[in-house]
């Protein structure tokens, strides 16, 4: 079976281009309907789960209630999963921080997370930090379908760890929008399919 990796839904920080990080954001009304709209279309693909896990910040765990709300999916906030820390870059706006740090900004974006922002972590450091945390839901994951709901940059950071690619082209290939759904096998190490939701 698979590993179901999901993005939270929409927050206003991510409709500002605002790096939200570690900071307690909640989901905004698209959101909501994002996550709704991928619990129809996992319930529309027969997708059912044994157990989930997501991130400990609300806009994390309201997308992963809603997801398995009305199942017997036992789920549970996982601290291990906690979105990457974008250090200085935390609370800014992109338009900001552009202006204000320039070609250095424009080197970090393009490094696509491999590299640490200013008093920040790495998705290769995250991998480092989430490994052990997949390794305890790997069993599950071969046996049958695991869901783990996160963030943007943590999620990049597991499938660098399950993956073993930290190049810049592949953490590109990583990135996941908010309405994406990517379906990992963990025993193989590689990507099955990326689908998307539409809302509205």
């Amino acid at each position: 079976m698979a590993l179901y990796l999901v993005r939270h839904g929409q927050t206003d920080w991510n409709r500002e281009k605002r790096f939200q990080s570690t900071t307690d954001v909640p989901l905004n009304e698209t959101g909501l309907a994002q996550a709704w709209r991928i619990r129809e279309e996992l319930e529309a693909r027969s997708v059912s789960f044994i157990l989930a896990r997501s991130s400990p910040l609300s806009r994390a765990v309201e997308t992963a209630r809603i997801i398995v709300q009305g199942t017997d999916t036992p789920f549970e906030p996982e601290p291990g999963f906690m979105e990457v820390s974008f250090g200085d870059y935390e609370g800014r706006l992109e338009s900001e921080l552009r202006e204000e740090y320039g070609a250095s900004y424009d080197t970090w974006r393009a490094s696509q997370y491999t590299e640490a922002p200013p008093g920040g972590e790495s998705i290769i450091e995250g991998a480092i930090r989430v490994r052990p945390y997949l390794e305890k839901l790997r069993a599950a994951a071969t046996a049958r379908n695991v869901l783990i709901v996160a963030h943007q940059a943590i999620n990049m950071a597991m499938k660098v760890a399950i993956s073993g690619r930290s190049d810049v082209e592949s953490a590109a290939g990583f990135r996941q929008d908010n309405d994406e759904v990517d379906v990992w096998d963990m025993a193989e190490g590689k990507r099955l399919e990326m689908w998307k939701i539409s809302v509205g």
